[in-house]
């Protein structure tokens, strides 16, 4: 052996000897003594080496173990005594070996095990029993080789193939019957003798237990001596913590139902008696948890069992919820303990509770006080803690927003149960704490508003509410106008000055239960929500922090506020004219649009962010619907609007100046300037939900809300003809296009060729889908008034298109083709085939690689469509050139495509593209009859590469039984189509 090489083990992170170790690495493992020289290293001079060393050698064992030992009967011997060596010298050497190398030597003792027992080593277990007397060392790896070996052969989460099921079920099967009493032994002995001078091989061996109590006889541990054992460790403080999670697991073990509640119930008893649920005065956290999941394991096993048996208990009529129930009040305590993290532990089992009271069919008066001591639990653990830093979220933060969830889902449950309960306690809850808000703490009335929202979650409810928004007269409608009037009264807000969770919240509940706001005397409510909705958002501040107090609403909080101010407007516009015509003014003016401009100012700044972006757009859709649903005459809301959009159409004319002015002018801010003032009037048009809407004019004014839109359009379409491309803008201009068309209808398409030149300018994929897309979209509203302008620009943009394929890869080919597909299919669906036939055929080239080379069957299917909806127009009756396309190009796809390797017929989406060609392949003999057969038969299908393992090229006879299946019905030459390609795929 090449000491040089051991020296390099000794040190395998210097510089340049990792790589010579990976090598040296490889050539033993791929010698046939390698492993024994590993095996001599680890016995004959292990306390020499270093762990690095040590590691590799046992990798060596390791590999040789899982890849050639099985085959390798007259090795067993040989290793066998390789382990107990090394076994009796670890356990003698003065020297304690490392954790890592310990549970690497386990593993492969484990992975011998699977190999050997019982077959080749029978006796493995005993004779490992022996190694016992060697010491505490000796103790520590024979329970590091039995989780190693529970890892191996018992772990349900490790995936393994039937025949290492069988495997592992033989290697059960002949432990149960040969050795497993000796193993409990061993187990209760090192439990005795270690209990009082090393508590960590306790601690040990109760996982040990744990793990293999679920494939073994329950007896051999639920008896006297263990279960005094287990008593007498809870009140240890070292053992009590892997104590509880031994017992989890033995209440776990499954078990015939009658048996599991004897079980429980006896070992419950034995706890209570002892004590050990006495937890007052318990400090540690860690415990508790751990008490917490063994009392919740007990619960949610007599919760299963009473699911398996009903409400009457088992065949001895042994009553299940009785159990349950008694162990109710020490749950409630776990689950009212200050430390989340115990109250988190018996959570399953009370939604296991909830689940089977949802079964009964009354509920009685235990049941209802149950729910109550639930009920108010939950309400404390729902709420902020005093500690909880809202400035800086930090993990305990995290944890707590996580674990309130879970407490939001048990509330929802109980109201789902009992809808009349939690209303009463809920409304209990928001009335003492919004009638003494002025006292209460910020907790207390944010836990009222989150109550109140989450009760509109079960479906009993959210039905109430619209009955309330019908009729009224409702437990629900009481609380939120209980909110709302000591929340914002009189046109002032209380609400403006509390802590920005509770505004948040309140806000959230005004959404929710919008439909209230609707009808009377609530629609009254609206002035003063809208003003607390405006106060909030204005007054916030992120200019100084040291400004800024709990009212004012962090940045992630603000954004909400803002999209819930855009819904409440667009769910109330309806009933905006309650507002007084002076107020009105003064919120579209003061409030709106000094809060658009705020906003706009920020999202300028270089430093803003994309978030902003959003709010914005809430704001200024919020504005525009609030400007043009109230009670202000026409002639005001043009006012309105021009004042709203004046900032963003000066500033657009700035940057037009500057890009026409300087010689290089910073284009990427000006880009950003220019997209916002597009996207300003996109976000505006928003408010219209249609034509005539936006086209409505007033009694004392004549001028439409349109032609605000179109007077911007015509500066936008200007400042687009300048040679220098801003892809902001240009992006920003489409989505403008896209919302006009749907508002302005006919009126935009007079400016469509000059947007469309604009928009060709950017060549990329992405701007040139978005252009299909865009003129897709006016292909499919205009249908014939789109014809001039198609006939014009149909050729640019292909020409285009074709440039631009050749160039791109992977998603962006696809995204292009596809956009363009839909288009083309579009025009057909359309029936404006009179645009296509005024082109040359090069418009079709796409299609027929699109059907033939392509990789996308989606995308092929898309293909065959168009062709097939171009037979069905012009088959008969089409362009002089047709007919010559029709053989030439459109046949062969049919085939080409389906013939190719990657056509895979075993897709479900590649038979959907095959149905689509075999259409049209039989639509074209619906439309050219018997002459369609005679090219096939004499042309065509002759010269076919029809690759099959029998002929080349394709037999007379094969023709012959192709053109008579083209005859059959469409649902036969389907499946004769199938058959055909796999055939001629081989």
């Amino acid at each position: 052996m090449n000491r040089n090489i051991l020296n390099l083990l000794e040190t395998p992170l210097v510089q340049g000897n990792l790589a010579q170790v990976n090598f040296y690495f490889e050539e033993i493992i791929g010698s046939d003594t390698g492993w024994q020289l590993a095996i001599t290293e680890l016995t004959r001079t292990a306390d020499n080496l270093s762990d690095h060393t040590k590691f590799f050698w046992w990798q060596i064992v390791e590999n040789f173990v899982k890849t050639r030992y099985t085959q390798m009967d007259s090795a067993s011997l040989l290793m066998r005594n390789f382990l107990f060596q090394w076994l009796h010298n670890m356990s003698i050497s003065a020297k304690e070996e490392s954790s890592f190398l310990r549970n690497k030597a386990a593993q492969v003792f484990s992975l011998v095990f699977i190999v050997d027992f019982p077959r080749r080593w029978q006796s493995f277990l005993v004779d490992f029993l022996q190694t016992l007397k060697l010491g505490p060392k000796a103790v520590d790896f024979y329970l590091r080789v039995l989780k190693a070996i529970d890892s191996e052969v018992v772990d349900r989460e490790i995936p393994h193939s039937k025949e290492e099921a069988d495997r592992n079920t033989l290697i059960k099967d002949t432990i149960r019957e040969t050795c497993i009493n000796d193993l409990v032994n061993s187990w209760y002995q090192i439990c005795v003798l270690y209990e009082m001078s090393d508590s960590k091989l306790v601690s040990e061996c109760l996982d040990v237990i744990g793990a293999y109590i679920s494939w073994i006889d329950i007896s051999l541990i639920a008896n006297e001596r263990f279960v005094t054992l287990f008593i007498r460790f809870m009140k240890d403080q070292h053992l009590r913590e892997p104590d509880c999670d031994c017992l989890c697991e033995v209440v776990a073990k499954g078990m015939d139902s009658s048996a599991k509640v004897k079980l429980i119930e006896s070992l419950y008893s034995l706890l209570h008696g002892a004590g050990v649920f006495l937890i007052d005065n318990e400090e540690d956290s860690d415990y508790l948890c751990k008490l917490g999941k063994l009392i919740n394991t007990m619960g949610v096993q007599l919760a299963v069992s009473w699911t398996r048996h009903g409400i009457y208990g088992l065949e001895n009529k042994l009553p299940i919820m009785d159990p349950l129930e008694n162990k109710l009040p020490i749950i409630s305590t776990f689950f009212g303990n200050r430390d989340d993290n115990v109250s988190a532990s018996v959570l399953e089992c009370i939604n296991e509770y909830i689940i089977i009271l949802k079964q009964k069919y009354l509920l009685s008066s235990v049941d209802r006080q149950n729910l109550e001591s639930l009920i108010s639990i939950n309400f404390e653990k729902m709420k902020y803690d005093r500690s909880y830093n809202f400035e800086n979220d930090g993990d305990e933060e995290a944890q707590f927003l996580e674990f309130r969830i879970q407490l939001k889902k048990l509330y929802v449950n109980i109201a789902s149960l009992d809808k009349n309960l939690i209303l009463s306690r809920t409304q209990q809850l928001v009335t003492s704490t919004w009638e003494n808000r002025q006292t209460c703490e910020f907790q207390d009335a944010e836990l009222a508003l989150t109550c109140l929202y989450e009760l509109g979650e079960p479906a009993e409810v959210r039905a109430m509410v619209i009955i309330a928004a019908t009729y009224g007269g409702s437990a629900l409608e009481d609380m939120v106008r209980t909110m709302v009037k000591f929340g914002v009264t009189g046109g002032i807000s209380p609400i403006c000055d509390m802590h920005h969770v509770v505004q948040l919240q309140f806000f959230e509940v005004v959404v929710r239960y919008d439909k209230l706001f609707l009808r009377e005397p609530y629609s009254n409510y609206i002035p003063d929500l809208m003003l607390a909705f405006l106060g909030v958002l204005n007054g916030s501040n992120y200019e100084d922090k040291q400004e800024r107090t709990e009212s004012h609403l962090p940045r992630e909080a603000r954004s909400r506020v803002c999209y819930l101010l855009s819904q409440f407007v667009r769910a109330v516009k309806a009933c905006l004219s309650v507002i007084p015509s002076d107020l009105y003014h003064e919120l579209s003016l003061s409030e709106f649009c000094f809060l658009a401009h705020k906003l706009r100012e920020e999202f300028l700044d270089i430093n803003s962010s994309l978030r902003l972006s959003t709010d914005v757009r809430y704001i200024y859709e919020a504005t525009t619907t609030f400007i043009i649903n109230g009670s202000l005459d026409h002639r005001i809301q043009i006012v309105m609007m021009d004042f709203l959009l004046n900032h963003d159409m000066d500033a657009f004319k700035t940057v037009l100046d500057q890009v026409q002015r300087e010689a290089e002018p910073d284009i990427v801010a000006l880009d950003k300037v220019a997209a916002h003032s597009v996207n300003a009037f996109t976000w505006c048009s928003e408010a219209f939900s249609n034509r005539l809407e936006m086209r409505v004019v007033g009694p004392e004014c004549e001028t439409p809300h349109s032609a605000l839109f179109v007077q911007a359009l015509e500066i936008f379409v200007k400042f687009a003809e300048i040679p220098t491309v801003l892809p902001e803008f240009q992006r920003a201009l489409r989505r403008y296009c896209h919302r006009l068309a749907f508002c302005l209808d006919k009126d935009i398409l007079q400016f469509m060729p000059a947007i469309s030149k604009t928009l060709l300018r950017s060549r990329d994929a992405t701007s040139l889908s978005e252009n299909w897309f865009l003129i897709n979209q006016m292909t499919s509203k205009f249908k014939e008034d789109i014809i001039p302008f198609l006939k014009v620009e149909f050729q640019p943009m292909i020409r285009a298109t074709v440039a631009a394929l050749p160039n791109l890869v992977g998603g962006q080919e696809i995204q292009l083709q596809r956009s363009y597909f839909s288009f083309i299919a579009a025009v057909c669906e359309n029936h404006l085939v009179e645009v296509l036939s005024s082109q040359d055929t090069n418009f079709m080239q796409p299609i027929i690689q699109g059907a033939t080379e392509l990789n996308d069957p989606m995308a092929q299917k898309d293909c065959y469509s168009i062709l097939k909806k171009l037979v069905e127009l012009w088959g008969n009756n089409g362009p002089p050139d047709f007919d010559e396309f029709l053989y030439n190009q459109i046949v062969p796809a049919c085939f080409k495509g389906p013939l190719r390797e990657t056509f895979d017929l075993s897709d479900a989406q590649t038979v959907v593209a095959l149905n689509e060609a075999s259409a049209c392949l039989k639509l074209i003999y619906d439309q050219r009859g018997e002459e369609a057969v005679t090219f096939l038969q004499s042309q065509y299908l002759p010269r076919l590469d029809f690759r099959s393992n029998y002929f080349r090229p394709m037999p007379a006879p094969k023709i012959l039984e192709f053109c008579q299946a083209l005859r059959m019905e469409a649902k036969l030459f389907k499946q004769f189509l199938k058959a055909f390609f796999l055939e001629g795929k081989g």
